[in-house]
This record gives C-alpha cells, sequence and structure tokens, in this order.
C-alpha cells in the first residue's frame, strides 16, 4: 500500500525528511568550519554540519543531518583614527614644519581581538586629524642677540682656565725651585756651608 504522504525529495536524508526553515539566533557559528558567510552574519547548522539554504534574503534552509539552523552576528566594525608622535621640527626658528603619522584603524566589538589597520578610506574624512603643523616659529634674529651674552660667558670662562693653569704652574716651579736648594744643601760639604755662613756674619 502506498504512502499517500507527499514525497520529501529533494529535501530528504536517508529516512529524514528535512524541513525548511529560518536560522535561530546562536554564538556558536564561529566555531564551525561549515557555516557560510553572508556579510553581517554567518549562517550554520548547531552541529556544525553543511548547511543548505533555499532561499538567500530570509536566510530559508535546512540542515541535511537534521540538526537546527543557525545564524550568529558577527562582531560589529568600527573605525578610528590613531596618530603617532610628531616628529623634529625641519627648522629650529624662523618657521619650520613637523609631521606625524595618522593612519585608520579597525577594531571589533570582541574585546580579544586587537584593532588592526584599514584603508583611510573606512575612517571618516572629517574627522581625520591634521598630519603636519607649523613650529618655531620665532625670528632667528631673536636667538642672535642672546650670543653675545654667551660669547662673554665663555670669554670669562677663559679666562678662568687660563687663571688656574698659571697659578699652577708657578705652584710647580716653587716646588722644583725648593726641591733643588735642598738637593744641594745635601750635596755640598759642611766646610762650605761653614765658609758660607761666616760669610753672611762678617
Amino acid at each position: 500500500m502506498e504512502s499517500r504522504s507527499p514525497p520529501c525529495l529533494p529535501l530528504h536524508t536517508h529516512f529524514y525528511c528535512c524541513i525548511p526553515g529560518t536560522p535561530k539566533l546562536t554564538k556558536k557559528c564561529g566555531n564551525c568550519k561549515n557555516k557560510l558567510d553572508f556579510g553581517k552574519e554567518f549562517v550554520c547548522c548547531s552541529d556544525c554540519s553543511d548547511p543548505t539554504i533555499l532561499i538567500k534574503d530570509s536566510k530559508l534552509g535546512y540542515c541535511k543531518s537534521g540538526a537546527e539552523l543557525s545564524i550568529q552576528l558577527k562582531p560589529q566594525e568600527t573605525y578610528h583614527w590613531v596618530v603617532g608622535p610628531w616628529m623634529k621640527c625641519s627648522s629650529p626658528c624662523d618657521g619650520g614644519v613637523q609631521y606625524r603619522d595618522v593612519a585608520c584603524y579597525g577594531n571589533l566589538s570582541d574585546a580579544m581581538i586587537k584593532h588592526y589597520p584599514v584603508d583611510d578610506a573606512s575612517c571618516s574624512a572629517d574627522e581625520m586629524p591634521s598630519r603636519q603643523e607649523a613650529c618655531n616659529q620665532q625670528s632667528c634674529g631673536d636667538s642672535n642677540m642672546t650670543e653675545p651674552t654667551d660669547s662673554k660667558r665663555s670669554g670669562m670662562s677663559g679666562w678662568l682656565v687660563a687663571l688656574i693653569l698659571l697659578l699652577g704652574l708657578v705652584a710647580i716651579g716653587g716646588i722644583v725651585f725648593t726641591s733643588y736648594t735642598y738637593y744641594l744643601r745635601r750635596t755640598s760639604g759642611r766646610s762650605g756651608f761653614v765658609y758660607v755662613m761666616m760669610e753672611a756674619y762678617s
């Protein structure tokens, strides 16, 4: 006797009729290798088997294994500008320019994933920080006015060094003279020493 129920071909697997349905929200699709990427979400089967989608817009489909069809929203991606430190000014005075690195980075709502560089077009151009700015606007003439003072200081320092060296030479000369005199007295005979003393008293 033939069955009066309609056949489930082609939506069947062995002895189980596959009933199409819309996927239910889950957080397990990210761990499945067999999943379908629909841009902002993943579609998978609860047992990670191959899902079959009949209508892409509504995600209507089924799992051949009889498992439940599931859908998981991808982590929300946001973009922001990241700036680096300012580089050295191009001129010490009379106006210069300094630069810094500015790049667009993306990050996901998942805190486990660090931000990553993306194309600058992904970030808002109106919110982009400046990559360069003016620096050292003071006149170079102002800095030259302080040079005489510096030269005077350097001149005074030179005189002090010369004076110290001169005193050092005088001290060394005194030590040498004293040592030489003491050496002559030690090497002279006693008679000579008495003769000198008598000459002094005569």
